[in-house]
């Protein structure tokens, strides 16, 4: 919290940097022709100034935007809005709102792991002129906090020639190492909307719950998990708040989380490294997650690579990473980001996390899915994977697979 957030003005924390500060349209004038552009992540994504390089009347020729997972940050636009859009993306995620533009070829999917991409940034393989990121207000030494998404953002920031900041009082300061010294961000924009909110619905299908009760059945007390985005995995959390000691060290929180703190399952005491810490690179959930996260020692983020590095991983006592599979084969190789030809989702950070889980003393590397498609049609276990499915984890990487039949 600012020493200056209890005055009338939101951004009162931002006077003594008042030559910094300008307009989001201002701001993004600025870009210029074959610019790369880094965009902020998640539930982070800077909507502002987004919007204003949606708006530009003469746009930055051959600009390109680049971004890991984005929520709700282009899907305002539209399909038809999409098809006259002059801008392209190269993502390494296709979340909801770049399927469309995928279909329609404006989306260059890097099918990577996210944790690589530090590095291949730094190599300067993957160019960033510019970066677009949400902030927190500045405390009184000048430090706003990268809040909800600190992932790959650090090393954007360390090769970004400009950086362009929304100051937003409403993004949480989270602890660990997501701080950014003001000095080094070229441009402020003070903003002031609520976080970008993710909210999960129960599924009560008969065949998704018995996944889940499997799944939890064999996590074990003093667990430290992995959960993941797919569903199946947030199901099977709500069956373990009798379990004793659990952790977190994840690339994602959600609010998932949010039970096993109150049942008080979630203490962290049994890990082997940051004990007592609930360790994550950006979360994606609600008000609800984000109060508690600000200014929460409990919560520790740090950037991608140093959260998923797989010898971090394996140094976990009984270390769970649960990855919803598309599809698998009879020879163990698992698809994880396409199905029907499509692209959904993406590698992320799964690869290490099994990895890591598998050597992890009583880990547990564990892939899950329901055995045939929603229509029940179609079986997702196949002799081989189909053309349009990649093998995305490896067969020496599976160790449990879970359908609503077995493990």
């Amino acid at each position: 919290m600012s020493l200056f957030s209890r005055t009338t003005d939101p951004h009162a924390a931002l006077k003594p940097y008042a030559d910094r500060i300008t307009t989001a349209e201002v701001a993004v004038g600025a870009l210029a022709n074959g610019a790369h552009v880094f965009v902020g992540t998640g539930c982070a994504s800077p909507l502002t100034l987004l919007l204003a390089l949606d708006a530009m009347a003469a746009p930055p020729a051959d600009l390109e935007l680049l971004h890991f997972l984005t929520i709700k940050a282009f899907a305002r636009q539209g399909s038809a809005a999409l098809v006259k859009s002059p801008y392209r993306h190269r993502t390494f995620f296709v979340s909801t709102d770049m399927r469309e533009p995928m279909k329609q070829g404006l989306v260059d999917y890097v099918p990577m792991s996210v944790a690589r991409v530090p590095e291949m940034m730094a190599l300067g393989r993957i160019p960033v002129d510019v970066a677009l990121i949400q902030v927190s207000l500045p405390d009184a030494f000048g430090y706003v906090s990268l809040g909800i998404s600190v992932d790959i953002i650090p090393a954007a920031l360390s090769r970004a020639k400009v950086i362009v900041a929304e100051v937003n009082p409403a993004m949480p300061r989270s602890m660990g190492d997501s701080t950014l010294h003001i000095s080094r961000i070229t441009h402020l924009v003070p903003v002031n909307y609520p976080i970008t909110e993710i909210s999960r619905q129960p599924n009560h299908e008969e065949d998704v719950q018995r996944i889940a009760r499997y799944i939890a059945g064999i996590i074990d007390d003093g667990s430290t998990l992995q959960i993941g985005l797919g569903q199946l995995a947030h199901e099977a959390v709500q069956y373990l708040t009798d379990r004793k000691d659990l952790g977190v060290h994840s690339d994602v929180i959600t609010d998932a989380i949010l039970p096993l703190l109150e049942a008080g399952s979630l203490t962290g005491a049994r890990k082997s490294q940051q004990r007592f810490k609930i360790v994550a690179s950006l979360a994606l959930g609600t008000k609800a997650l984000y109060d508690h996260i600000d200014q929460n020692p409990l919560f520790a983020f740090s950037p991608i690579d140093s959260i998923c590095d797989p010898n971090t991983i394996a140094a976990q006592t009984k270390m769970v990473s649960i990855a919803q599979a598309f599809s698998v084969d009879l020879t163990g190789q698992v698809c994880i980001d396409q199905f029907g030809g499509e692209f959904y989702g993406g590698i992320a950070n799964q690869g290490e996390f099994l990895r890591g889980a598998s050597r992890s003393a009583g880990g547990k590397p564990i892939v899950c899915m329901t055995s045939t498609t929603d229509d029940g049609q179609t079986s997702r276990i196949r002799p081989s994977l189909l053309a349009g499915e990649a093998a995305t984890i490896p067969r020496t990487d599976v160790h449990y697979v879970v359908t609503e039949y077995c493990i």
